[in-house]
Formats: C-alpha cells, sequence, structure tokens
C-alpha cells in the first residue's frame, strides 16, 4: 500500500516537531541547565542559564542544578580564645551555588551527583571548622564586642575553601557567644556599674532638667494661659463692646421703625378718620336728606289734608250759602205774595228787602268761593302755634336774658322767632305764608268782599220788616256759620309794642 506524498510529509512534520519538543530543554531561573556528551567542545560540557538548548539524543545528556539558598546552622563547643577563656559561638549562614560559569561547573563536579543534605553538610563542616579557628585567635573582649568583625574575618577565611566547593556565602551573623564560666559577667559588671551610674547621673541631669524644663514650660505656659486669657478678655470686651454696639444700632433701628410704624399707623387712622369723618357726613346729608324728605312728605301730606278740608269746608260753605240764598229767595217771595195781600207799598218794601238779602247772601257765596287759599291759611293758622313751638324749642332752655341799651330785645326775639316758623313751614312744605298774606288771598280779596257783604247785611233796616208770627226775616237772613276772622296785618317793623310781654297774634 503506498501512501499519499503529502501525507507522508504531513506525518513527518508532525513527528519532527514532536521529537524537537521532547528534545528541547529550557532551564528556570532559579537552576542551571548542564548538558554533557559528544559535540561540546573539548571539555564535553556547556552550563546553561536562563536559556534553553536542543540535546541530541544518544549522544547527549541535560542537567540541573538548584541555584537556591541553604541555611546552615552552625555551632561550637567550648573553644579556647588567645586568653584561654573558654567560650561558645552559635551563627547562621546562608549559603548557594555561585553564579559565575567556573563556579556552577565547579559545583557541578562535585555535587550534581549529591543530595542537597549532603551538600549542607559539607559546607557546613567547613564554616565550623574556620569558626573555630578564628575563636582561637580572638580575646573575649574583642569577640564580645567587635561580632561584626568576627563574622567578617570567618566569612573572609571561609570563603576561599567555599569557592573550591563551587559555593559562596550570601550571610554569615553571629547568633550568641556565651561563657559557661562568668567571665563575659564579670566582664560586663563594670561596665554596667558605670553604665548605670552613669544612667543614674544621667537620669538625675535628665530629671533636673525635665524639672527645668517643665518650670520653664509651666512658667511659658503660665505665660501664654495669662496672655490667652488676655487675648480672650480683650476679644470678649471687644465682643461685648460690638454687641452692645449692635444692639444700640438695633434698638435705635427699631425705635425708628417703631417711629415710622407709628408715623403710618397715625397717617392710617387720620385717613380712616377722615373716611369715618366722610362717612358720617355722609350718612349725616343722608340722613337730613331723608329726615328733609320725610319732612317734606309729611308737610305735603299735611298740606294735602289741609287744602281737601279747605276744599271740602269750602264746598260746604257754598252749598249751605246757596242754600241759605235759595231759602231766603223763597222766603221773600212767600213774603212777598202775604204782603202783596196786606199791601202794595208793604209788599215792595219787603220785596226790597228781600232782594237786599238775596244779594248780600250772593256777595257771600261769591266771597267763600274765593276761599281756597284763604281757607288752607286758616287751617295753617290753626296749627302754627303747635308749630312755632316746636321750632323756637331751645328758646325755652334760656333762663336769663340780659340787655345791653334801650329796650330788652324781646320784640325781637319774638320776630326772629315768627320768621324761622314761616322759614320752616316753606322749606318743609313750599308754602309761603307771607306771600298768602301779603298778596290779598285773604285780606285783600275774600275777607274784605266777606266783610262788606257782613257790614251791607247789618246796614239793611230791620224796623220795616213785618212782624210776623211764622217767619222771622232777621233769623231768615242770618247765615248758620260766620266767616273766619282774617288775619291780622304784621306790625311794621319799626312800630314798638305797647307793652313789654304784649302778645302778639298773627
Amino acid at each position: 500500500m503506498i501512501l499519499n506524498p503529502i501525507l507522508l510529509i504531513i506525518i513527518l512534520i508532525v513527528a519532527l516537531l514532536v521529537f524537537l519538543m521532547v528534545r528541547y530543554r529550557i532551564g528556570k531561573p532559579d537552576e542551571a541547565l548542564i548538558v554533557t556528551g559528544s559535540l561540546l567542545g573539548k571539555e564535553g560540557i556547556k552550563i546553561l542559564k536562563n536559556s534553553g538548548t536542543f540535546v541530541i539524543p544518544i549522544i547527549q545528556k541535560a542537567h540541573k542544578l538548584s541555584l537556591l539558598t541553604h541555611k546552615l546552622e552552625i555551632g561550637t563547643p567550648e573553644v579556647y580564645t588567645e586568653q584561654g577563656v573558654p567560650i561558645k559561638a552559635s551563627a547562621t549562614v546562608l549559603v548557594k551555588v555561585g553564579n559565575s560559569t567556573e563556579a556552577i561547573k565547579t559545583a557541578a563536579e562535585q555535587y550534581l551527583g549529591k543530595s542537597t543534605d549532603e551538600l549542607e553538610d559539607e559546607a557546613k563542616e567547613v564554616l565550623e571548622g574556620h569558626l573555630r579557628a578564628i575563636l582561637g585567635t580572638m580575646t573575649v573582649e574583642a569577640i564580645y564586642k567587635n561580632r561584626d568583625d568576627f563574622a567578617e574575618q570567618v566569612q573572609n577565611v571561609a570563603s576561599t575553601d567555599l569557592k573550591k566547593m563551587g559555593l559562596e556565602i550570601v550571610s554569615f551573623t553571629i547568633k550568641d557567644v556565651s561563657d559557661p564560666n562568668g567571665y563575659l559577667d564579670a566582664l560586663g559588671r563594670p561596665q554596667i556599674a558605670e553604665v548605670k551610674k552613669n544612667a543614674e547621673v544621667a537620669e538625675s541631669n535628665a530629671l533636673r532638667e525635665t524639672r527645668i524644663k517643665q518650670a520653664e514650660n509651666e512658667q511659658l505656659a503660665q505665660h501664654e494661659e495669662i496672655r490667652r486669657k488676655t487675648e480672650i478678655a480683650e476679644a470678649n470686651k471687644d465682643m461685648a463692646l460690638k454687641q452692645a454696639q449692635y444692639q444700640q444700632e438695633q434698638e435705635v433701628a427699631q425705635a425708628q421703625a417703631e417711629q415710622i410704624a407709628v408715623a403710618e399707623k397715625m397717617k392710617v387712622n387720620l385717613i380712616e378718620q377722615d373716611k369715618n369723618i366722610e362717612i358720617q357726613a355722609k350718612q349725616a346729608e343722608l340722613a337730613e336728606k331723608e329726615l328733609t324728605a320725610t319732612l317734606r312728605k309729611k308737610a305735603e301730606a299735611d298740606k294735602y289734608v289741609v287744602e281737601q278740608n279747605a276744599l271740602a269746608d269750602k264746598a260746604r260753605e257754598i252749598a249751605h250759602a246757596e242754600a241759605e240764598a235759595e231759602k231766603v229767595r223763597l222766603a221773600a217771595h212767600a213774603e212777598a205774595e202775604r204782603i202783596e195781600k196786606l199791601g202794595a207799598a208793604d209788599a215792595e218794601k219787603i220785596a226790597k228787602i228781600g232782594q237786599a238779602e238775596a244779594e248780600s247772601r250772593e256777595k257771600m257765596a261769591i266771597a267763600l268761593t274765593k276761599l281756597n287759599e284763604a281757607g288752607i291759611l286758616m287751617e295753617f293758622i290753626k296749627v302754627l302755634p303747635e308749630i312755632a313751638k316746636e321750632v323756637n324749642a331751645p328758646l325755652s332752655n334760656i333762663d336769663k336774658v340780659v340787655s345791653f341799651g334801650s329796650g330788652d330785645g324781646l320784640p325781637e326775639m319774638g320776630q326772629a322767632g315768627l320768621a324761622r316758623t314761616f322759614d320752616t313751614i316753606k322749606e318743609t312744605t313750599g308754602l309761603d305764608l307771607v306771600s298768602l298774606i301779603n298778596d290779598s288771598m285773604s285780606t285783600r280779596s275774600g275777607n274784605r268782599e266777606l266783610v262788606a257783604a257782613l257790614e251791607e247785611k247789618e246796614t239793611l233796616p230791620t224796623s220795616a220788616t213785618p212782624k210776623s208770627p211764622t217767619v222771622k226775616p232777621e233769623a231768615a237772613a242770618e247765615p248758620r256759620h260766620a266767616a273766619p276772622k282774617a288775619p291780622a296785618a304784621k306790625p311794621a317793623p319799626d312800630q314798638e309794642p305797647a307793652k313789654r310781654g304784649t302778645k302778639y297774634d298773627i
């Protein structure tokens, strides 16, 4: 069976790679790789560190040598020093294979086939031997006082022999030096006493200096405390002054704010008072208007009632006057017929009398028809005293009147009170009584005609009236209701009253 050439090549390549991987050796950082065999030069050995190499099978072989350190605890039995004093010493030593190629080659020649314990035992014996040799050449004082020099001498002497073994000392430390006979103790007593003395003196000096320092420190502390307290007091004083200043400024600001607040409050109060006064004034004005309107309405109602009453009285008077006139005419007619029977002369006379009576009644009726405003005036005259009393009520509170000059002033006060009464009636009812009087609504018009009619009736001859048992002309001619009396004319301002205390009639 013939294999595929390509597959064969692949197999050969893979086998080669596996072979190379198996035969290629690499050393670790803490070990040295040693290759021995043919094709390695005259010496037949190859030493590698931190690298690798291909080991040919059969003719070459690879070995590894550890480069790690070895810790050795060494000690000596009693060894006599130069002074013949027996002492013991112990030390700790760190050794390892040297780093140079020559040292590795030497160590490989001596220990490549041995174990680590064998290497340490050999190195330990060499070091203890040199330690005993050095102890014998030195005094106890030198060993005790200069341990570093002692360790250095041992290390220098032992390094030569260890180098021949391919080893080197990394560290050499003396652990202990002991004396079973107490030489070292005796040697240290003077020094110990001196040291103790020096220590006590030093301690005393130190204590003294400490106390001095403490005193100085206390003094400094007191000064510092005083200074600190002084600064604190100054700071407190400054703070108190600032607080007092701040408090004063705050009080001033608060007082100013309170003054401003009081001023603002006073302004507000003044504004409120002004508003209240304005409101009260408006309320008073409104109340006055309401009172005036109420009084005006009441006065108008009273005026309306008075007018209606006057119109009713006028209608009654006119009807009564017409009835009386008609009655008189009928009586006169009846009397004329009766007189006609008695005689022509008496009849004519009676007729004239009856005609005169009728005319008188007609004039009276005409006068009564003109009594419209006069009747209103009469109604007001009826209530005029009460109105005058209410209007002039404040004068009743006067207990005493003192008059200077001529006269007592009472007429002027009466006139002023009468004028106030007329003004009040005019303001509340709109009726001007003075105009009614001055315009002859009563005196010049109605009253004069009424008085003239009454006077004419009184001047009629009653002696010629025939005596009749059934008819009485005088009784027939007399009206049932007399005409109202006309008000007297207002006296002139310059007219003096006849007597003090005289009542003035309107």
